[in-house]
């Protein structure tokens, strides 16, 4: 859901005036969010005035190096992360793209899911299908050892996904190298070249396993809901004794796109109710166009956040679905993402809304508790017989 807003355009740190430019643009933000800019002698004033001191100070005193776009964007992010929330967030122009490609069910990458093992190494958990990865020969299972000719020891995953994303610009080859285990159990090093270019994001996987459709929603983006429709639609027929919905280690996304899904399945009726200090209270329908009579079961587990906890726990107030697994994580906050284009570039995120089930609950801080708890750690080895969560879904469904 995305919400764009006009600032007056300025630039930064031009000169003797590069200060009063600076304080403009801070004011602007200040009327952005819907703050009054009051005479002199109040906080916006004293604000003006501090921002000018510092900015005269560095150009005249600092040894170092910097470029005016290093300062703008260190004040945006200083002002941002002064709200104290870790939800919220300034971007900077190229941040702000990768962001609404993500949303958009794209990226520009090498298109692998990575995961971090106990020991530290950093291991390819999933490969897109016929993306830059596995064309380069990159396998499933590979351990990452090199970035660019930066050796990965003691660097965590996320060290890993931003040496690779700082090179991630479409046709930009990124050079991994990789340990692999062969199927006699030695271990090889193999050199990757892989060229990066936009990868489409695949969110929703399914398949039929006995007399039950299994739909894996992996995350929520603007694609989600109409993958997750058409595999709604496979396992709708006669066959089919209900659904398995997999939302476990699922962090959240596209509020909307999971309000789209609800609507797939649920009856006429309330969904979820988004209250915010802009707009006030929103509350979102199903229409009955349409909507599934078989039973469902959805897995969640404790990284099961946000929007799967809207989608989850809809279907569980409103009595359409057993929830199995773990307690989920607890975010029942929204954030919104507004662009910055027309003013000094980039975006940020902030938390906009909070929302409450059918039943009137916030789960936020709380999680969602399922009808029934069953401890589960999968293991790499695990087939699924082994996931006691999945077995025991199925077994609910047979009843």
């Amino acid at each position: 859901m995305k919400r764009l807003k006009k600032i007056i355009s300025s630039s930064f740190f031009q000169g003797a005036v590069c200060g009063i430019v600076f304080t403009l643009c801070v004011l602007s933000v200040l009327r952005f969010f819907g703050i009054r800019i009051l005479p002199a002698g109040n906080a916006a004033t004293q604000a003006y005035t501090k921002n000018k001191y510092i900015e005269q100070c560095i150009e005249s005193y600092y040894q170092g190096d910097y470029t005016d776009e290093e300062l703008a964007n260190g004040a945006a992010k200083g002002m941002v992360a002064a709200l104290g929330d870790k939800y919220s967030t300034y971007y900077t122009q190229s941040e702000y793209d990768e962001v609404m490609k993500s949303i958009d069910g794209s990226y520009v990458g090498i298109g692998v899911t990575l995961k971090q093992l106990e020991n530290g190494d950093v291991q390819v958990a999933e490969i897109t299908e016929g993306g830059p990865a596995q064309r380069a020969g990159m396998q499933a299972g590979d351990i990452f050892k090199e970035v660019n000719g930066t050796d990965l020891t003691g660097k965590t995953m996320s060290d890993v996904v931003s040496m690779i994303k700082v090179d991630a610009n479409e046709g930009k080859t990124v050079e991994i190298k990789v340990l692999r285990t062969k199927d006699d159990k030695q271990q090889e090093t193999v050199t990757l070249q892989v060229v990066c270019e936009t990868v489409k994001v695949v969110s929703v996987e399914d398949k039929q396993m006995g007399n039950t459709g299994y739909i894996k929603v992996s995350e929520f983006d603007n694609e989600t809901d109409d993958q997750f429709s058409k595999a709604v639609d496979k396992y709708s027929n006669e066959k089919i004794k209900g659904l398995v919905i997999d939302l476990r280690d699922n962090g959240g996304g596209s509020l909307e796109s999971a309000i789209n899904m609800l609507n797939r399945l649920l009856p006429k009726g309330d969904l979820i109710t988004e209250k915010s200090k802009k707009e006030g209270d929103k509350t979102y329908h199903s229409d009955d166009k349409e909507s599934y009579q078989k039973p469902i079961v959805v897995l969640i587990n404790e990284n099961s956040a946000s929007a799967s906890e809207v989608f989850a726990g809809t279907l569980k107030t409103r009595g359409a679905a057993t929830l199995v697994g773990t307690k989920s994580f607890g975010k029942g906050i929204v954030q919104t993402v507004f662009s910055l284009k027309r003013s000094c570039g980039g975006g940020i995120k902030l938390t906009t809304a909070k929302y409450y089930l059918p039943n009137g609950e916030c789960i936020h801080k709380k999680g969602i508790t399922p009808d029934e708890t069953i401890e589960y750690e999968k293991k790499d080895t695990d087939t699924e017989k082994e996931d006691t969560q999945l077995q025991r879904a199925f077994q609910i469904i047979e009843q």
